[in-house]
């Protein structure tokens, strides 16, 4: 009987047949077409960043409302939002009067919006009333811009016994006609002859928010 000769093709598929039972990785080259990996063929977790495109998610890509305060690092907001003037005064007593009484501040008070800026003045007042002569007690703070009255927090107490007020008020914009223009802020408080002697403004915060 003749024996068989070994071929090529006897030769290959023996090895194959070894390294498979043997334990061996075995590669198979897959021709993938256009759109065949689909997201149940992705491990979880398997894209990282680095496997993204620069420039890859747009905005249209990003679910709405899904972006919040905290996704977005303080840098930036701080390029879009910024404090460009803080200053604050008190506390001054008597409020009593019926004549304006100005507000020492301490802080930067003059503030320049540049050109493409938006500026916005914010105020917050805390008082103390103490009591009331009258009528109801309502004195206010006023915040002026270059001598102009801007802003105003009042507030209005009926109560005869010392209660905290609190009370705010903003005012803007500021830049858009007249940019690269200096502007000063000025305070002072309002006083109400409704008032007792010793009723008093506690504190008076004030912001100049520029947006870019």
């Amino acid at each position: 009987m003749r024996r068989p000769r070994l071929s090529y093709a006897n030769i290959v598929a023996t090895m194959a047949l070894v390294i498979a039972v043997g334990g061996g990785t075995v590669y198979a080259a897959v021709q993938l077409g256009k759109n065949n990996v689909r997201s149940r063929n992705i491990a979880p977790k398997a894209v990282k960043s680095s496997d993204i495109a620069p420039n890859a998610v747009t905005s249209r890509k990003i679910k709405k409302g899904a972006v919040n305060g905290s996704d977005i690092a303080v840098g930036i907001l701080n390029r879009i939002v910024d404090v460009k003037g803080s200053a604050k005064g008190g506390p001054l007593t008597p409020v009593d009067g019926a004549a304006d009484v100005p507000v020492p501040l301490t802080g930067n008070t003059t503030v320049t919006p540049g050109a493409g800026q938006v500026g916005a003045i914010a105020i917050e007042a805390q008082f103390t009333i103490a009591g009331m002569a009258a009528q109801l007690c309502s004195p206010g703070a006023i915040v002026s811009v270059n001598g102009e009255e801007s802003a105003y927090a009042y507030v209005d107490s009926d109560s005869a016994t010392p209660v905290v007020e609190l009370e705010n008020d903003a005012a803007g914009p500021f830049g858009l006609v007249n940019p690269n223009a200096p502007l000063t802020i000025t305070a002072k408080v309002d006083g109400d002859s409704d008032c007792t002697a010793d009723s008093r403004l506690d504190r008076l915060e004030i912001r100049f928010v520029s947006i870019r």
